[in-house]
């Protein structure tokens, strides 16, 4: 059986949107969630890693990409995702494996609040470059409002 595309949502942050995936429900087998490219992911990952075991309090990310974008899913337990693209910005509470953001290229992104349970993935555009962060949040500013010529 196919699963249909994901639903897709526009959000108010630059090229941020919001996937609610498929999800196929077996009272006996349990549930299944998809995601093919090109119908239900908006790239081809290059590089997939995980985020757990946070610590209570701690943040991650605190940082955008030049040229990565990111597909996050909370996959078990719950976190709280924060983007900004320099001028918008946007919180969404990632608390299902169905719940699906992307973070293109130049979105300062930040993970919080935890649950001592979640874990999240992370599905990469692109192989690890550490020169494709931007970890200072003054210099991600100016990346992103350079003035047009």
């Amino acid at each position: 059986m196919r699963l249909p595309s994901p639903s897709i949502q526009e959000t108010n942050v630059r090229g941020v949107r919001l996937f609610e995936m498929p999800c196929s429900v077996d009272p006996n087998r349990g549930r299944l969630t998809v995601a093919e490219v090109p119908h239900g992911l908006p790239f081809s990952p290059q590089r997939c890693f995980l985020i757990f075991g946070v610590p209570t309090g701690q943040t991650r990310g605190q940082h955008a990409h030049r040229t990565c974008s990111q597909f996050l899913l909370c996959t078990h337990g719950e976190c709280r995702l924060l983007v900004d693209d320099g001028t918008q910005q946007a919180e969404f509470h990632l608390d299902r494996p169905t719940l699906g953001v992307l973070v293109p290229p130049l979105i300062w992104s930040t993970l919080r609040l935890h649950s001592a349970d979640s874990v999240l993935l992370v599905l990469a555009s692109v192989p690890y470059e550490e020169e494709d962060y931007i970890h200072d949040y003054a210099d991600f500013l100016t990346l992103v409002q350079l003035p047009t010529p």
